[in-house]
């Protein structure tokens, strides 16, 4: 159940005609849980219209508007945290402009966890992919990893870190759209296993202009960020320089001279020196150890197939199983125990590789 006053700010961010400013205004600047109309009724009408003005104030003050805004977040298993809820994140408060409402699915008990942010390009080298994904998990053990949705970095994210739950996907849009949709299935994963958040109401689509806003709720429920990749204008960029602003730690992958995704990561480097090669150089900077997990052992045939897998890159199951002396369902079984273990991956058309 919502409080009087939290749905009082449910009920005003319900209103597309009605901006962030006019929000603002009305709840004076966030000191009252109560809109004053009577108060800005000179701006709201010069800005909105008298008849704007009208019926915004008419509808907020009606029972069977307010039931219906609700009755839809319900219907689509939607809660609402607002910035006079107890569970409002703390770190988000602390920014010039915090969203008055976050619209969320998934386990509330992440926001008051200790977060840390890990974006990058949709354009990510598949090395980097591979490494932001391990370090996210790493990042996991000892804070919620927090990112978009966006195919590349972000996805390698969440994959990283939904194994313990820990991972708050931050929307540009509305829970009625999905960007990509090709990301439906991970986004419900997320919703299943973590958290997935927006400012924005469900039926808000997608707007290029409304990813650098959403942004700024990434860098400031981190503690810190960490850049994975980035080209000179990449919109990861805004995020690290929201990150900046409100004092939080950068950290960025480094890149060799000329790869195009790195100019802005190594850029990063050069203004803040927040270079991060492996999980120790962030876990360091907040007193944090890391121990790696204790390894599996490997059976004799688990091993003598992993070696030839990392030999050849990729391998056909009948190619090892002709270099073995073995029958091809005798080596399927052993790939499928290195699978299980995270030693190689099934790539299609019965290939493998190492990871």
């Amino acid at each position: 159940m919502y409080t009087e006053e939290e749905i009082n700010l449910i009920v005003l961010c319900s209103f597309p005609e009605l901006t962030y400013q006019h929000r603002y205004e009305l709840l004076s600047r966030l000191e009252s849980a109560t809109p004053d109309f009577t108060k800005n009724e000179d701006d709201l009408i010069k800005s909105v219209s008298d008849g704007v003005y009208n019926k915004v104030k008419e509808n907020f003050f009606s029972p069977g508007y307010r039931a219906e805004v609700l009755k839809g977040l319900d219907e689509r298993g939607i809660t609402c945290v607002t910035v006079f809820s107890e569970n409002y994140p703390e770190l988000l408060k602390e920014i010039d402009t915090p969203p008055l409402v976050l619209y969320c699915k998934g386990n509330l008990n992440l926001l008051n966890t200790r977060c840390f942010a890990v974006v990058g390009s949709r354009r990510t080298p598949a090395a980097m992919l591979k490494e932001c994904n391990k370090i996210s998990k790493q990042l996991s053990s000892a804070f919620t990893v927090v990112t978009g949705l966006a195919d590349g970095a972000d996805s390698a994210a969440i994959e990283g870190a939904l194994a313990s739950g820990k991972v708050i996907s931050v929307l540009a849009y509305g829970f009625d759209y999905v960007y990509p949709a090709c990301n439906k299935s991970l986004l419900k994963k997320v919703e299943n296993k973590g958290l997935v958040i927006t400012e924005f109401t469900p039926q808000t689509k997608v707007q290029k202009h409304l990813f650098p806003i959403r942004n700024r709720i990434i860098a400031g429920l981190s503690d810190g960020v960490l850049v994975v990749s980035a080209g000179k204008k990449s919109g990861a960029l805004i995020t690290a320089a929201c990150a900046y602003e409100y004092g939080r730690d950068i950290f960025a992958f480094p890149y060799g001279i000329g790869v195009t995704q790195g100019e802005g990561c190594n850029s990063l480097i050069k203004k803040h020196g927040g270079l991060a090669e492996n999980i120790l150089d962030i876990f360091s900077q907040y007193g944090l150890d890391f121990k790696e997990p204790e390894k599996e052992a490997l059976s004799s045939d688990e091993k003598a197939v992993l070696e030839l897998v990392r030999e050849s890159g990729e391998a056909f199951v009948a190619a090892l199983a002709e270099k073995l002396g073995k029958q091809p369902y005798q080596v399927l079984s052993v790939l499928m125990s290195l699978e299980v273990k995270g030693k190689v991956v099934n790539i299609g058309g019965n290939r493998y590789s190492a990871v």
